[in-house]
């Protein structure tokens, strides 16, 4: 599928000495994966730009989970490990679920690389839940595809910074929906932790910054965006983000 991205050169504008945003990417597939609300933070995101900026010639939809998948080779290798398969994670991109199984891959080596030998020294007292994943962290090799994991994070980089330039913004869901009740179904509770670590993983594995913004209330519940930008540019970013916020609290 082709991504609906302008082909434009990107117009890099400065106002009071920092870069103004050339163009905002909303995902549209990754606001897909949120329970409800998802038309409404783009509706009330579009309508903030079009406000600051004067018109919304600079929003232009993009399916990231087809940017990725053509443009990061190395995460074919992660399609079939780990991928969620109920059916309240069934729509979730194959390339944002094997970016999160990359993601926590290499979470589990670092954290038994960083801190492997002072677990097993001191042997601290962990509570349930917490006890069970660093012992799986500890299990954790090379083997473990994590040289692939590298290629992935490596890839990704330069595939995000293709996509945004210098002074493009990418905007997805901060979350998929409210938090899970207590007591929730394992297998809704599976589907949202999957469409969580996915939306999570597109930062967390590129090393892009990321802000979340607030934009409003629905049903006594906050909604909130977030926005990304390249590696290295998050004054760059929290300048975008503090020009939008200032245009939704008027």
């Amino acid at each position: 599928m082709e991504l609906l991205i302008s082909a434009a050169t990107t117009v890099s504008s400065l106002c009071c000495g920092f870069t103004v945003a050339s163009r905002i990417l909303p995902a549209e597939d990754c606001f897909k994966l949120q329970d409800s609300n998802s038309s409404q933070l783009i509706e009330t995101m579009v309508n903030s730009v079009q406000k600051l900026y004067g018109s919304t010639h600079m929003i232009k939809y993009a399916s990231l989970g087809d940017y990725i998948e053509e443009n990061v080779p190395s995460l074919k290798k992660l399609m079939t490990i780990g991928t969620c398969s109920n059916e309240e994670s069934s729509y979730i991109p194959y390339s944002l679920q094997a970016l999160s199984t990359a993601m926590r891959l290499l979470q589990k080596y670092e954290f038994k690389e960083n801190h492997g030998e002072w677990v097993s020294n001191v042997k601290p007292s962990l509570g349930p839940g917490i006890a069970e994943r660093v012992q799986d962290a500890l299990k954790t090799t090379r083997d473990d595809n994590i040289d692939v994991c590298r290629s992935v994070k490596a890839e990704l980089l330069v595939a995000l910074t293709a996509l945004l330039g210098d002074s493009g913004i990418l905007a997805i869901p901060t979350v998929p929906g409210p938090p899970p009740k207590l007591r929730t179904e394992t297998t809704a509770l599976e589907g949202f932790r999957a469409k969580a670590f996915s939306l999570l993983s597109i930062a967390g594995v590129s090393g892009f910054c990321q802000v979340s913004i607030p934009l409003g209330i629905q049903d006594n519940l906050p909604m909130s965006v977030s926005l990304l930008a390249k590696h290295g540019s998050d004054w760059f970013l929290l300048n975008a983000v503090e020009a939008i916020h200032n245009v939704l609290k008027e």
